[in-house]
């Protein structure tokens, strides 16, 4: 049973909350933050339920400090006065809901179940001294960053529902995983999980690989074959690489998303399948649509839920905690055990570019194992493509961008750190499209005419 800690000075609200929930929920009381915190010092609760104006510790500032603890507890604020402030303030300290008092039973149940999903996900981060047999074949999603832990966030939405899934992010970013976490998390847990990479598969095998196909379809089908799509029955079907689904599957597959009906290859009867769809890709597929690579009615059933999974570059405060999980898993099969990782290696490993991101990362880090003298990983274990850490890094990490000192002084004018910023962002965009304009401000979010503006403005 998950456990709730409701935290308020009205006793007639703990009092409420605890008789309307105590058999949904293990219930713990606190009167205010400070001691919302000493009950955590003895006991961790999934969710809080907290709210924000009280005396001795308001809300927010033991929102702070539960965060720093840990980050897998979820907090749901909650106050009686609509104050957006207050609302950003919340949420970007970290709280997982805002609600409004007075609420409804149903509404409330709604943001706990949510919220004690997402703290059960976020429950798999394993950091250097979590106990993870080697011989484990589950992987996690391991990270503490901002956009990782939204990722989190978006998997404990939509796992309880039925909706498609729409998976987006670079190659090696962990878009498997995550559909794998998506269905852990989901009623059909216990059922029938399949992947099938759209991109491997020749055009003329992947409509018998999805549809199955009867006897004599073609020359060398000696017997029936179910397809994918009839095995999935109460199940979960992942396409990967949806972006490579050659045209004429597109049409089937679209189908299949609007009634769950399809025909094998060389039969008649109409058969019907409940499979959930997850999909993933790393092209993009809006821009697909209209040049027509790819079916618009499609990509709009598809991307009921999109998740876009950040590059390893760009949540770099997440890779000590990914080395030191690799190293509790990988480390173990060496003799004598590699269970540590030098700061001189771990920066190393923050400066570089990750183009092949987080799989990437684990097979630097399998080599460094092998090569590691001891149990200690060293810097010069880790072999890094030093050609992409110096060029891609230090050309379009934003950091790199500015000059520190251009931001001492009271006197230094922000808008020209924006102005060089969007200026280098332009640049990229143009080479992107070969100079074309209207493809450049396409890429940036912007129409021609804005673009065309900046472009003179800051003479780039």
């Amino acid at each position: 049973m998950d456990k709730v800690l409701i935290v308020d000075d009205e006793k007639t609200v703990r009092y409420a909350f605890k008789r309307t929930f105590e058999d949904e929920y293990e219930i713990l009381e606190a009167e205010n933050g400070e001691e919302a915190l000493s009950i955590l010092e003895r006991d961790i609760p999934d969710v809080i339920l907290m709210d924000i104006r009280m005396p001795v510790m308001d809300g927010l500032t033991a929102l702070r400090t539960i965060k720093q603890r840990s980050s897998d507890i979820q907090v749901v604020l909650m106050t009686a006065y609509t104050d957006t402030g207050t609302a950003m303030q919340a949420m970007k300290e970290g709280a997982f809901d805002y609600v409004i008092k007075p609420f409804e039973n149903a509404e409330i149940r709604q943001v706990l179940q949510k919220a004690c999903h997402l703290s059960r996900l976020q429950g798999q981060v394993r950091e250097a001294d979590d106990k993870t047999p080697s011989s484990a074949k589950t992987d996690y999603i391991v990270g503490c960053s901002r956009a990782i832990i939204a990722v989190s966030k978006l998997i404990g939405q939509v796992a309880p529902t039925e909706f498609p899934a729409l998976i987006l992010g670079e190659t090696g970013v962990g878009k498997e995983l995550v559909a794998r976490a998506i269905v852990q998390h989901s009623p059909r847990t216990a059922g029938p999980f399949m992947v099938v990479n759209c991109a491997s598969l020749p055009d003329t095998l992947i409509e018998s690989e999805l549809f199955g196909y009867e006897s004599g379809a073609f020359t060398g089908a000696v017997k029936q074959r179910v397809g994918r799509f009839e095995q999935c029955q109460d199940g979960t079907i992942f396409l990967d690489e949806i972006g490579d689904l050659p045209a004429p599957m597109q049409a089937k597959v679209l189908r299949v998303l609007q009634d769950g009906s399809f025909e094998r290859l060389g039969g008649k009867a109409t058969l019907y399948t409940n499979a959930r769809v997850i999909a993933a890709t790393n092209r993009d597929l809006l821009e697909m649509v209209d040049n027509g690579e790819f079916r618009r009615d499609l990509y709009h059933r598809l991307n009921v839920f999109p998740i876009h999974i950040p590059a390893l570059r760009d949540r770099r405060e997440d890779i000590p905690l990914l080395a030191k999980y690799f190293l509790s898993r990988f480390g173990q099969a060496i003799t004598p055990p590699v269970t540590d990782i030098t700061p001189e290696a771990l920066n190393k490993l923050h400066d570089y570019y990750w183009p092949g991101n987080v799989r990437e990362l684990q097979n630097v880090l399998r080599r460094a194992i092998v090569l590691a003298r001891s149990a200690t990983v060293t810097a010069d274990n880790c072999q890094l493509d030093i050609s992409v850490s110096v060029e891609k890094s230090e050309r379009y990490s934003i950091s790199a961008l500015i000059d520190e000192s251009f931001l001492e002084g009271d006197d230094s004018p922000f808008h020209q750190v924006i102005s060089k910023v969007e200026c280098v962002l332009i640049k990229k965009a143009l080479a992107l499209s070969g100079g074309n304009q209207v493809k450049a401000a396409k890429l940036l979010g912007i129409n021609r005419v804005t673009l065309r503006k900046k472009m003179e403005l800051y003479s780039c």
